[in-house]
């Protein structure tokens, strides 16, 4: 525990490193400047931040909160989506795992996020994902990264921060925020109603914790839905289960919920309602990899209690389309803004039909069955 002195010169430092991290210039490609210290340094501080959070954090949407699916270490679109939304504290943001991947930027993104928690801890949340993890990060690039550009060391204290993250989130007891999964483990042990469900997650982990040593944390990072499944089976990638869509159903009545959202998946459209619309998944890393050109999406939510003032919209980010091959280095998405219902699948049809006419027509084709078998009945137009 550091002095007042010592945490306010800390803080201090925190400020300059993201003033630098969020300068224009990084909207046009180029590497912020930072030294390995101040990153080891905002690691070694915000586990206490961290800690401030148990392993299931409860939120309310009396003031607005944005949340955020994948967005696998694309730095300048992050420091976008905030220059256009707000950073906070102004607005509040929940984000939902995979901050890092294989992307040249990945150590910045990490940084300004855990910066940014360090800073206002009641404004940012951090959820743990499947690249939270030391395994996932050295198959994928994150490790190499970290090698080429700095040491071993850095690598190490940011993967022991990933072991302080929490694993879900309830919103106004309405909504379940996870990076991808449901569990099995709350039926199996007769748990039934949301206090209860709250109580045996926190009971279940304790953190810090290794991705591997809580079958918990496993099933909500590593499950996956599955379509064509009505209730769970093994999962092929080895951790987890897949769920279907009884599963799901099953899982918000158990537990009282209107809606579950989820991200862990690559989605051209930036989003995808399963057939049972209770489970919405969002992936917020828009023109992924620079080869994709896919659309992001993020959900905004406030005043969920309040029925007269509510807002819950899906937000989109289109990125604009490249002029000979090469990228805009100013802003380069549009933002579109749609009004949704939690649980009910309508209005999705009307944002599937907007963003499918920015994507190619082979695109088109190819979801032309999934589109007319779900959006086509009544209750979901």
């Amino acid at each position: 525990m550091l002095s007042g002195r010592l945490k306010q010169k800390a803080l201090k430092n925190a400020d300059r490193l993201i003033r630098r991290l969020i300068d224009t210039q990084v909207l046009k490609g180029f590497a912020a400047e930072f030294t390995e210290q101040e990153v080891i340094d905002v690691c070694n501080m915000v586990t206490e931040q961290l800690l401030a959070d148990p392993p299931l954090i409860e939120l309310t949407t009396d003031n607005s909160l944005m949340i955020i699916g994948d967005t696998y270490g694309q730095h300048s679109h992050l420091v976008r989506l905030f220059n256009y939304y707000g950073h906070p504290p102004k607005q509040r943001y929940l984000f939902l795992g995979n901050f890092v991947s294989a992307n040249v930027r990945a150590i910045e993104t990490v940084a300004l996020l855990l910066a940014y928690k360090l800073r206002y801890p009641k404004s940012i949340y951090l959820l743990r994902g499947k690249h939270e993890c030391a395994h996932v990060t050295k198959f994928y690039g994150f490790y190499d990264e970290c090698l080429k550009r700095f040491t071993r060391r850095i690598w190490n204290v940011i993967i022991d921060v990933f072991n302080y993250l929490p694993v879900a989130a309830i919103i106004d007891d309405k909504i379940m925020c996870v990076h991808s999964g449901l569990s099995p483990l709350p039926q199996e042990m007769d748990v039934r109603g949301l206090a209860s469900l709250k109580e045996f997650v926190k009971k279940s982990i304790t953190l810090p914790s290794e991705l591997e040593s809580s079958r918990l944390i496993a099933h909500f990072v590593w499950s996956e839905p599955e379509a064509s499944l009505d209730f769970w089976d093994q999962n092929p990638a080895g951790q987890g289960y897949l769920y279907g869509i009884k599963a799901v159903q099953d899982f918000c009545e158990r537990f009282e919920l209107q809606q579950i959202i989820r991200s862990s998946e690559m989605l051209k459209t930036g989003f995808e309602s399963f057939p049972c619309p209770k489970l919405l998944t969002i992936f917020s890393a828009p023109d992924y990899m620079e080869y994709y050109a896919n659309t992001a999406a993020f959900v905004y939510l406030e005043n969920l209690t309040k029925e007269k003032d509510e807002r819950c919209e899906l937000r989109l980010a289109h990125p604009i389309v490249r002029l000979r091959c090469k990228q805009t280095l100013r802003m380069n998405m549009t933002f579109n803004v749609f009004p949704i219902e939690l649980g009910t699948g309508k209005s999705y049809y009307n944002v599937f039909s907007f963003t499918l006419q920015r994507l190619s027509l082979s695109f088109l084709m190819q979801h032309y069955r999934y589109v007319t078998n779900f959006y086509s009945t009544p209750e979901n137009m």
